[in-house]
């Protein structure tokens, strides 16, 4: 027994015979196509002889794509997410994957018709990045099919997902985080922006954090939870990801100003008695509320055209943290731990711009280190 191999195009298929089916007495097949080389149409075919000679061998699914996703999604993709993402990502399925697959069966769906999928969406002028992401939902959703034995290979792997370049990360000075940080404070809005400041705290890291996460006596914040915006309103969710909810060190200068508020914070709490919603929060209204997202922002950008300084965005102040602390050259290894990042080699990649200037400092030190007297 062996398959057939067909070029059309620019890609590669197989077809291979596996005998008849015992009811009909039609003779069945298997085959796959979209592969690059042929090299790749072989290694395919191969696993199915070996299958098929192990005894299992299972019959691929003919669901449809809408059918077949829509059941994926619903049932398994939204428990492994955070509920913003499930918001986020069901724009993306209504509204692209859907609408361009429909009702063709997952087992036709090829790497060529993916890739033609991308570039449809990079004519339309989707920006590249959004088009990995519907990249990588499809790789998620087929590849579960592929656990799920409805396929027997995930033809996303085969597909060309567009490259997303390295944008420069836009980041304050020194003297800028001063200057917008004195204007914050004399209004008394400062915490939050403090906080994501001097820790490289996501946004909603810092609207979840409680009191209760900070032991001021070891100078540590324990960062457990996020505030999020939600069809549901607002709610009280897991960290991004595993590795985000994580310890930070903190310094006593950031002790000092955290007791300092927490003294005005129960003011308020005193001078709105029962009124007052204690949860518990750092960062929260007058009255004890969470605070919305969108209102901190608000508050966010016309405190930065009061302080004239440069417009960046509030998850740029993560990375004015991470880009500050690599330049005075603390490890990059404890960079990525208070970040977040679940390797090193990410917050690396990410703050690159960072690293000709480390190197520079590197050169000359060790210059200064070969010259220096024994």
């Amino acid at each position: 027994m062996k398959g057939y191999y067909k070029k059309r195009g620019s890609t590669w298929s197989f077809r291979l015979d596996i005998g008849r089916d015992r009811k009909t007495g039609k003779r069945r097949q298997k085959s796959k196509g979209g592969f690059k080389t042929k090299k790749a149409a072989e290694k395919a075919c191969q696993l199915v002889l070996h299958e098929l000679y192990e005894g299992s061998i299972k019959e691929i699914s003919n669901e449809q794509f809408d059918c077949y996703f829509t059941r994926w999604f619903e049932s398994h993709y939204r428990r492994e997410v955070a509920v913003s993402t499930y918001e986020s990502r069901s724009y993306t399925m209504r509204n692209h994957l859907l609408p361009y697959f429909g009702n063709q069966a997952i087992n036709n769906i090829t790497a060529f018709e993916i890739d033609c999928f991308y570039n449809d969406k990079l004519d339309k002028g989707y920006n590249p990045k959004t088009v990995k992401e519907m990249h990588c939902l499809l790789r998620k959703g087929f590849q579960q099919a592929v656990k799920w034995d409805l396929l027997i290979v995930n033809p996303v792997l085969n597909a060309t997902p567009p490259k997303c370049s390295q944008t420069e990360r836009s980041t304050w000075s020194r003297q800028e985080v001063r200057t917008f940080l004195e204007n914050a404070e004399e209004q008394d809005k400062h915490i939050p922006y403090f906080i994501g400041i001097f820790t490289g705290m996501r946004r909603g890291e810092v609207l979840g954090l409680q009191w209760s996460d900070i032991n001021f006596e070891e100078g540590k914040i324990h960062i457990q939870r996020s505030l999020t915006r939600t069809k549901q309103g607002l709610l009280f969710g897991p960290t991004k990801t595993a590795k985000s909810k994580r310890q930070i060190s903190i310094s006593p200068y950031v002790i000092e100003k955290l007791l300092e508020f927490q003294h005005k914070q129960n003011e308020f709490k005193i001078a709105f008695g029962d009124a007052y919603h204690d949860h518990d929060l750092i960062v929260c209204t007058e009255d004890g509320k969470p605070k919305e997202p969108r209102n901190l922002l608000r508050d966010y950008y016309q405190l930065i055209k009061e302080a004239y300084v440069p417009r960046i965005s509030f998850h740029d102040l993560r990375h004015t943290h991470a880009t500050l602390m690599l330049s005075i050259g603390e490890n990059p290894k404890i960079v990525a731990e208070r970040l977040g990042h679940s390797r090193v080699g990410i917050t690396l990649d990410v703050y690159s711009h960072v690293n000709a200037d480390m190197q520079d400092k590197a050169a000359c030190k060790f210059e200064e280190a070969y010259f220096s007297n024994y």
